[in-house]
């Protein structure tokens, strides 16, 4: 295996009994094109790198430290060793070598690229699943599949995330083929049938409705209760002694004064009712949504019973709609448990 500019740099100046200092003097950037630069110095010489990731920034400062290295001083730079470790299990016969991205080209997550194109076509979720790992420890080969339906496509590289990365690349450009043939297709077929609407609409209608027709219905889905029951799903989920209690503590946490709204009181009322809840395995979850009116502040909760509960309230404030929210989802949960 071919050794990296990094080790052949640590072997030369090893040998002359010191070791390269490399220094991080560029950051990212905290932007979605991060740059880092990296600067090495060794035997009185400078070199710097740049390059997307720390690992390819360092990388290249050490290729370009070789190359002063070799023009200014006259060393040889050391070869890759011609031997490869003892294996027990066989490596691919080529190791794809995945390029360098240039650091002013932008960074594309082919994962999330795929994620969001099979959304938005309503496809399965990609599924990835790692089929092979072969190799010394130091120096693994990575083989892992992306599934989308029917299709697979397998990325082969030196790390599990770039492996992930190539197996996305292969199916999004193989899906995006796929979508683009099929709007062709039906582009094609929307002016044939414009050319020839009046004289062929009734046929073509005819057609589709005896082949419609002999398809099955499609079945409705289980919810797993009635929308008859719902009133009464979560009131029969807890037993009597339960129920009763849980009512009784949630009617001692409303408060009869509402003149003072302050966030001692609220957070107050908000970590009693969370406490009740906890006692029976159930969460609070509080949202603040956005209001069109720039003077009204909304907040919803959820409580995760079987089925969810959930009010939204409004306020002058955050804090006030809070209040109120808390205040109708109480007495919504006293009213189920009846």
């Amino acid at each position: 295996m071919s050794k990296t500019p990094v080790s052949i740099l640590q072997e030369m100046m090893v040998k002359k009994k010191t070791v390269p200092n490399y220094e991080l003097i560029h950051d990212g950037g905290g932007t979605h094109i991060n740059t880092f630069k990296y600067q090495v110095s060794c035997d009185g010489l400078i070199a710097t790198g740049v390059g997307r990731s720390k690992k390819d920034a360092k990388h290249e400062a050490a290729e370009a430290m070789l190359k002063a290295i070799a023009e200014h001083r006259g060393y040889p730079q050391l070869p890759a060793s011609p031997a490869q470790s003892p294996l027990r299990t066989p490596l691919p016969p080529t190791v794809p070598e995945i390029q360098r991205i240039p650091p002013n080209v932008p960074f594309v997550n082919a994962v999330g690229a795929l994620q969001d194109l099979c959304a938005e076509n309503n496809l399965q979720e990609p599924k990835y699943i790692l089929i092979s790992d072969v190799g010394p420890p130091h120096a693994k080969i990575f083989t892992i599949q992306c599934v989308v339906a029917a299709f697979k496509e397998d990325g082969v590289a030196r790390t599990k995330k770039q492996a992930k990365q190539e197996a996305a690349k292969k199916m999004l450009h193989k899906i995006n083929d796929l979508l683009a043939d099929s709007k062709d297709i039906d582009s094609s077929a929307l002016e044939l049938e414009d050319a020839n609407a009046d004289a062929q609409s009734n046929d073509i209608a005819k057609t589709r409705y005896l082949t419609l027709s002999r398809l099955p219905s499609q079945k409705k889905v289980n919810l797993g209760f009635k929308l008859s029951e719902y009133h009464i799903k979560i009131k029969d989920s807890f037993e009597s002694e339960v129920r009763q209690r849980l009512m009784d503590k949630l009617r001692s946490i409303i408060p009869v004064d509402h003149s003072n709204i302050s966030e001692e009181f609220v957070e107050h009322i908000l970590s009693e009712f969370k406490e009740i809840l906890s006692t029976v395995d159930l969460n609070l979850t509080v949202m603040c949504l956005e209001s069109a009116n720039p003077q009204t502040h909304v907040v919803a909760m959820k409580i995760n019973t079987s089925p969810d509960i959930v009010q939204v309230g409004l306020g002058h404030s955050q804090l006030e709609a809070q209040f109120y929210t808390l205040l109708k989802l109480i007495n919504s949960m006293i009213q189920f448990l009846e």
